[in-house]
């Protein structure tokens, strides 16, 4: 059994996995927030076991155990297809994710601790694997004040950009369209914001950036990219911002402007202005479940002040695709 340390905006972070094929989708997630040395009496603790069946997982649902919500895994309205069916339960002061035949998340929030047990992980994909943990850190960091948000993410002079959207909306399109132009990269899918008092303060979480086929079509650059920088996948590929962008990862920054996507059969593309009432209904939709009340209403008062700082669009996204800048930037330029 190895540790890991990490540390994520003055949050330390100590995860402890028991076999070799638990590490490397972590260390892969988080590899810009190692760290050799942490506070480990104030760290977050995650550790995750592989078992071989579900029999193996040390929890049985107890009679005073409530269920808070489950799932099959099917797309609903703007939510995606996750293949995962699941039920959450808060069992005493653990909240309890049991993905059935693919492993249970154990969370004590009020501890800062996290259990995972992942059945059979040398057969799952890597992804997978990713999910399960970043769906515990997440959890874990709300708590802390950290909260994520479903989008990409970019920075420009210290403006930063907030593209949420569900696939399919032209969400990673537009940001790689921004991106290549000049912007800094913060995250393909899972920015974090958090109140710093005098404003909304909105924090890098680099990961890799995935692709579709038809994407990567619509950039040179990438279509040409070099063999070993577009990495294999199914169904999108992936590759890292700062194998093809000179400007690579930025730093954190005040949010400037929401861009809500929707593809348009057009020649060029057009903002409309978002109520904010809208846009914060929206906004909701791309945060990450919480069961927690009081860890709830807080969230919502950080997106509330988050939406009311920012200048919200519509962004109807038309076949323009390279020219996005030439809209974006002068508007961007004057917040």
């Amino acid at each position: 059994m190895s540790d890991y340390l990490f540390s994520l905006y003055g949050r330390p972070v100590k995860y402890r996995a028991t076999s070799p094929l638990l590490v490397a989708p972590v260390n892969e997630l988080l590899k810009h927030f190692r760290r050799d040395f942490i506070d480990e009496s104030a760290a977050l603790s995650l550790c995750f076991r592989p078992v071989q069946d579900r029999a193996e997982v040390p929890w049985m649902r107890s009679s005073s155990a409530q269920r808070l919500s489950s799932g099959t895994g099917e797309a609903i309205q703007d939510r995606p297809e996750t293949g995962l069916p699941y039920e959450v339960f808060q069992d005493g002061d653990r909240l309890v994710a049991d993905f059935h035949n693919i492993g249970v998340l154990m969370i004590d929030g009020t501890l800062g601790k996290a259990d995972g047990y992942v059945i059979k992980p040398e057969s799952m994909r890597i992804s997978l694997i990713e999910y399960l943990f970043h769906t515990a850190l997440i959890h874990l960091l709300k708590r802390n004040g950290l909260y994520s948000i479903h989008a990409t993410a970019l920075e420009k002079d210290g403006r930063g950009v907030l593209i949420p959207g569900m696939s399919g909306r032209g969400k990673t399109t537009s940001f790689i369209s921004l991106l290549r132009s000049g912007y800094r990269y913060l995250s393909d899918d899972h920015p974090l914001i958090r109140d710093a008092g005098t404003h909304v303060e909105l924090l890098p979480f680099p990961t890799k950036i995935n692709v579709t086929e038809s994407t990567i079509a619509f950039f040179p650059e990438l279509k040409n990219a070099p063999d070993g920088v577009l990495h294999a996948g199914s169904p999108k590929r992936s590759f890292y911002a700062e194998d093809i962008y000179p400007t690579a990862v930025g730093g954190c920054c005040k949010p400037a402007m929401v861009l809500f996507p929707y593809v348009i059969d057009a020649s060029d593309s057009h903002l409309e202005r978002l109520p904010k009432s809208r846009a914060l209904e929206v906004l909701l939709s791309q945060s990450l479940l919480v069961y927690d009340q009081d860890m709830a209403i807080k969230e919502f008062k950080v997106l509330a002040k988050l939406v009311q700082e920012v200048d919200c669009y519509r962004l109807h996204f038309g076949r323009d695709i390279l020219a996005l800048p030439e809209l974006i930037t002068p508007l961007l330029e004057k917040t």
